[in-house]
Order: structure tokens, then C-alpha cells, then sequence
């Protein structure tokens, strides 16, 4: 290989490495009435949140941890969430939750609902 071309590689792989630290430090923002829970089962539309099943609403969406959304069959997480309700009381939005995210709710004196 030229110089230039090895240069040119080595550039590339940093700027491919800065990428990924800048994206894995951005954090999602929730809306102000969205609440922590524990998900601890779901048979989809069923979820059991804090010990209380509750039912997700028409249109509404499962987002994994890098913020994409989960098919219905795919959701078998159990652990810590953020959701939303719609104002009917069912499901509207769920947010599978980073470690980080949940240290910042904990640091921001956020709780579970129960």
C-alpha cells in the first residue's frame, strides 16, 4: 500500500471510532408525563407494569435502547421502562431503558410509580 492510501485508512478508522462515541453519549429525552415502571411481563397487548396489567392502545409503540421501534412479537424484555399513557389509561408509548438512563432518572429523584 502507498502512503497515502494507508493514510487515508487511518483516517477513516478514527473518524469512524469518533462516530460511534458521539452517538452511544447522546441520551434520549422523554416527555414530562411519561413514568418509570417495572415491566415484568408482557403478552402482547398485555403488559404487566408495576405489578398491574395494562393494555397497549391503538397505535402505539415499543422503543428499544437505541430508540428504534420493537415489533409486538419481539417484545420479551422485563426490567426497568419508562412509559407513557394515553388518555384513554392504556399503553401509548414504552421506552426500554439504558443503565444510563436509568442513573440519570435515579440522579434526577425520579421512582418507580407503583
Amino acid at each position: 500500500m502507498n502512503r497515502t492510501w494507508r493514510t487515508s485508512l487511518l483516517l477513516l478508522i478514527v473518524l469512524m471510532a469518533m462516530a460511534q462515541s458521539i452517538f452511544s453519549q447522546q441520551t434520549r429525552t422523554f416527555p414530562v408525563e411519561s413514568q418509570l415502571g417495572n415491566l415484568t411481563a408482557v403478552s402482547f397487548p398485555v403488559f404487566v407494569i408495576n405489578n398491574q396489567q395494562m393494555q397497549m392502545g391503538p397505535g402505539g409503540q415499543i422503543r428499544g435502547i437505541d430508540n428504534l421501534i420493537i415489533l409486538p412479537n419481539a417484545a420479551n424484555y422485563v426490567g426497568l421502562i419508562r412509559y407513557q399513557l394515553d388518555f384513554m389509561g392504556n399503553l401509548h408509548r414504552v421506552w426500554i431503558l439504558t443503565p444510563d438512563e436509568v442513573k440519570e432518572a435515579e440522579n434526577q429523584g425520579q421512582q418507580i410509580h407503583r
